[in-house]
């Protein structure tokens, strides 16, 4: 049964997969596929690129950003010999109307099922687990009612290194492809990698890999020169190579190297043929054959296809949830996660934004989404970022694997960030003797302390930067990046990082008191009080909290201020770090209600600034209603339903949820224009012509967090370290909902009935059919257990 269904597709039953039924998307709608290692993106017309370990030093193929045409891709031709038509069955870049069209995006892999004239192609992409390639598989049939011969001819520019080769008649040049006949291959290599290495000056060091393009069907010709295969002054609707028939089978280092292969297939009435392409880097020729060898049969291909399904079932079946609400229980279960896993955590890029590289508090963010899976995913991760952070408490505010340069700057909240993930990974697992494993720091690598001590270093390193006031200074910007002129004359005060530092050090005192440091748990104890005060003297604007002082002192934020008046992020953590009382909690998010609350959800801030202010920073500069200024940001739009749980709040905690929805917004898919299935990094604001747009999808950290809250705050269960806490903020017209969670290596099989009025008040809990008078559930050495628990 289609489920949420527009124009341009649906969710199939489950919600496993999303149907794309149109190429015409309002904007490419795209599958992010990665193994950690290698990855791929992917839209519904077949645009996109590759990449290994990092998506912008080292890119496969060509791909240059245009959401408008979305003309950089991988692409397949299919000509019938016969008549001498020719079309592609991911539309692009033909643009030949096909007869059907379904673009599938799924966990993993994405498939496109077309036809043309009686020839169907069903075309599946997908990347194995542990290797360094992807495959095309791919099922010709024929329903012509006669013989057919065709003829597949494929399409991409080589570009084997840092994405940034515009200048391609430089690039170029250091590009050599080679057709390999026992490999059935084009080998491509490179005599220049462009990154920083090296010992004998700048661009000066050899491409580690050979690239292979290769298929298990002989191929009959192949092209790799660009211009010979489009023809001078040529396109790729039309190329001349296609028209005529003719590859060349020009190969070297004297061309602008391209990838096509041609393969014939000739069909009766009828019949089928699979057939497959191979992309991939490897360290050498020998290892090619080794790989290409372990996926040349339909029976290998299969087992591999298999086994990333699988991987990924495994990955994301520790957690299911079965709520009244279809499109709450498709994101949680499958694609909050998958997004967060493959794209953020793994692939590092999207079609919004290429990085490839590791954001101090992005990475550590987004691991969360590891702790109900595997918690020693989230320790790899936090141990990697330790390594980032220097002897001084400050860290690199990004940082590029491969080169391991980065950016060290006055950002002021990236080294919380690690505290607060072993916060919150000690609540998963009570596993303390974490704290102790030593790791080196960034360019002091002889300096090796325990985890315990880097969350110390940065903590104090905040301590250390307070104004006159008893408030920390905002630097070069808190969390939000855009102020980031606030405060670089080390001035500015920001309260936001009042509110973050506060819980921060509420939790590390009992931390510290656990490890016994009782001299630093005292030294926190006092410094949280410290803050409270100076807080509860500064930071009220009279309605609300304002957000920065400038350094000047100008406040940010203030009801006395023309533009930007309110901030949300200083009213959601007032609630969530429970640094300010309760009534000023509430009368906080009252004003968030008021002043912030849109038809999609929460804006960052309001109203939006309609000139550039340089002594506040880039925010400014954006349109207005767009992005931080003024759009609603779906990363702090989270924090907002967390507040409104802990104040109790179920109904509009629920209502931003609904708001924020990337499956409600898309129904309205023309002025939402997003992909439905992933959450989007912003979206436009009432001062934006495009109100109600979502954009910057696939890379955001709002994917990990709206997983992370809908389970812990809106189902309300989460890990504690004494047990896993159940304590339900859901509407009252739910009757109920199941969740089915693994903790420590038990299941929690929970199913809560929520009875007339119960307005969230448990009335019982029992846990394998005995009553327990607490709603923290302690850990069991049992393999599963069943909690029945009821609200009244």
């Amino acid at each position: 049964m289609k489920k949420f269904f527009t124009k341009y597709g649906y969710f199939i039953e489950d919600g496993s997969e999303y149907i794309i039924t149109s190429p015409k998307t309002p904007k490419p709608w795209i599958n992010v596929i990665s193994n950690e290692e290698y990855g791929l993106t992917i839209s519904q017309v077949g645009g996109g690129f590759s990449w290994l370990t990092h998506s912008e030093l080292n890119r496969i193929n060509r791909w240059h950003q245009d959401l408008v045409q979305d003309n950089w891709g991988k692409f397949i031709y299919v000509k019938n010999e016969l008549t001498g038509e020719f079309w592609s069955p991911t539309w692009l870049p033909v643009k030949t109307e096909l007869d059907h069209f379904q673009c599938i995006h799924g966990i993993g892999y994405t498939r496109f099922v077309s036809e043309y004239k009686g020839i169907k192609i069903e075309y599946t992409i997908f990347v194995p687990f542990n290797d360094t390639l992807e495959i095309w598989d791919i099922k010709v049939s024929n329903n012509t009612g006669k013989q057919v011969n065709l003829s597949l001819f494929t399409y991409f520019e080589w570009c084997l290194g840092t994405s940034a080769d515009h200048h391609r008649e430089f690039h170029k040049n250091f590009i050599e492809t080679e057709f390999d006949e026992k490999l059935n291959s084009i080998i491509a290599g490179k005599r220049l990698w462009e990154v920083a290495l090296g010992d004998k000056g700048h661009w000066n060091i050899e491409y580690p890999y050979k690239s292979f393009f290769a298929s298990n069907k002989k191929v009959s010709s192949f092209e790799g020169d660009k211009e010979t295969f489009l023809g001078n002054y040529g396109s790729l609707n039309q190329p001349s190579a296609v028209i005529t028939g003719n590859l060349t089978r020009k190969t070297g280092a004297w061309h602008d190297p391209i990838a096509s292969l041609r393969v014939n297939i000739n069909l009766s009435n009828k019949k089928s043929e699979r057939l497959a392409f191979y992309l991939g880097l490897k360290e050498n020729r020998e290892n090619i054959e080794k790989t290409l060898t372990n996926y040349k049969t339909d029976e290998q291909i299969d087992k591999a296809f298999s086994q990333v399904k699988s991987k990924w079932e495994k990955l994301l079946g520790t957690l299911s949830v079965d709520t009244p609400d279809q499109a709450l229980n498709f994101m949680v279960n499958k694609w909050l996660r998958y997004q967060a896993i493959s794209c953020r955590l793994w692939g590092r890029t999207a079609y919004y934004q290429q990085s490839g590289a590791y954001g101090f508090r992005d990475q550590l963010q987004d691991s969360l989404v590891f702790l109900p899976i595997d918690p020693t995913l989230t320790e790899k991760q936090i141990k990697l970022h330790a390594r980032h952070q220097l002897a001084d408490g400050t860290v690199l505010h990004w940082w590029h694997p491969i080169t391991e340069i980065g950016l060290e700057t006055k950002m002021t909240d990236d080294l919380l960030w690690l505290p607060f993930l072993i916060i919150h990974y000690l609540k998963e697992t009570n596993n303390y003797s974490f704290l102790d494993e030593e790791v080196e720091y960034y360019k002091n690598e002889g300096l090796k302390e325990t985890l315990f001590e880097h969350c110390c270093r940065a903590i104090d390193k905040v301590l250390s930067r307070f104004s006159e006031r008893g408030l920390p200074l905002i630097g070069a910007g808190d969390w939000n990046d855009g102020l980031s002129a606030v405060g670089l004359e080390m001035k500015g005060e920001s309260i936001w990082l009042a509110e973050f530092l506060y819980y921060i050090l509420k939790e590390f005192y009992l931390i510290a008191q656990n490890k016994c440091k009782t001299e630093v748990a005292s030294h926190y104890h006092n410094k949280s009080e410290e803050l409270k005060t100076a807080f509860d003297t500064h930071a009220w604007d009279g309605e609300w909290f304002y957000a920065a002082t400038k350094d000047n002192g100008d406040l940010i934020g203030s009801a006395k201020c023309s533009e930007g008046k309110i901030h949300l992020n200083p009213q959601s953590w007032a609630v969530i770090s429970g640094i300010a009382n309760s009534e000023k909690q509430s009368l906080a998010m009252e004003a968030v209600k008021k002043h912030l609350i849109k038809k999609n959800g929460p804006l960052l801030l309001s109203p939006a600034y309609s000139k550039p202010d340089k002594y506040i920073g880039y925010l400014t500069r954006y349109a207005a209603g767009c992005r931080e200024n003024g759009g609603v940001y779906m990363h702090a739009a989270t924090w907002s339903i967390w507040a409104f749980c802990l104040l109790k709040q179920p109904e509009n905690a629920f209502d931003i949820w609904k708001r924020i929805s990337p499956i409600y917004n898309s129904q309205d898919a023309d002025k939402y224009k997003a992909e439905p299935y992933v959450t989007p990094g912003n979206i436009d604001g009432p001062d934006s012509i495009d109100y109600g747009m979502g954009g910057w999808t696939w890379y955001t950290g709002s994917a990990a967090w709206l997983q992370k809250i809908i389970v812990d705050w809106i189902l309300g269960v989460r890990a504690s370290e004494e047990g896993l806490i159940i304590d339900p903020c859901i509407p009252n017209d739910w009757n109920g909902f199941s969740i089915r969670r693994t903790f420590r290596g038990t299941i929690y099989n929970i199913a809560v009935t929520n009875l007339k009025d119960s307005k969230g008040k448990i009335k019982s809990i029992k846990v394998d059919g005995i009553e327990t008078k607490s709603n923290t559930i302690a850990p069991s050495e049992k393999s599963e257990l069943s909690i029945e628990v009821i609200l009244g």
